[in-house]
């Protein structure tokens, strides 16, 4: 009885741990590929994410803070597994509250309802900026991991 016990207890710890190299490996899969796909931009800070969302109307995502600097060209990019990527968005905003401010990029264009992998942005005042990475209004219930990429493009010409 008592090896049947520990028996049990090591099956479970070693399904945990696969669970968790699975997430990593996603991450580390999904940033790699897409800091490679920034043609002409150099690699600064990635951003991982897990989403998940058991109804649309539920809020899920994460949000970071970034120091940009005046008169620098960067370019943001999202990344996703296949049939994922058409579900969450990359934002950036000079407010720590989105809803109280108009976004700077985003790699979903609400009017032509279009994806795009990157967007590129030219700072024209240094300070905190905010990413967040969630799901397009209206999606989920499906979960999985996305990666945004920071990449210097260069200095702006104006």
């Amino acid at each position: 009885m008592k090896r049947l016990f520990i028996l049990l207890v090591l099956a479970v710890l070693a399904l945990a741990s696969f669970t968790d190299k699975a997430d990593a490996q996603c991450k580390q899969q999904l940033v790699y590929q897409c800091a490679t796909q920034t043609e002409k931009a150099i690699y600064l800070r990635d951003f991982n994410t897990k989403l998940k969302r058991d109804s649309p109307d539920e809020e899920t995502g994460m949000k970071w803070t970034v120091v940009l600097n005046k008169g620098t060209q960067y370019r943001f990019s999202l990344c996703a597994p296949d049939g994922f990527q058409e579900q969450v968005v990359l934002t950036l905003y000079d407010s720590e509250h989105p809803e109280n401010s108009k976004p700077y990029g985003c790699t979903y264009d609400k009017v032509t309802k279009s994806d795009r992998k990157s967007f590129d942005f030219i700072c024209n005042k240094t300070g905190m900026y905010y990413i967040s990475i969630r799901f397009k209004p209206g999606e989920g219930g499906k979960k999985g991991c996305a990666v945004g990429i920071l990449s210097f493009v260069g200095k702006s010409k104006s």
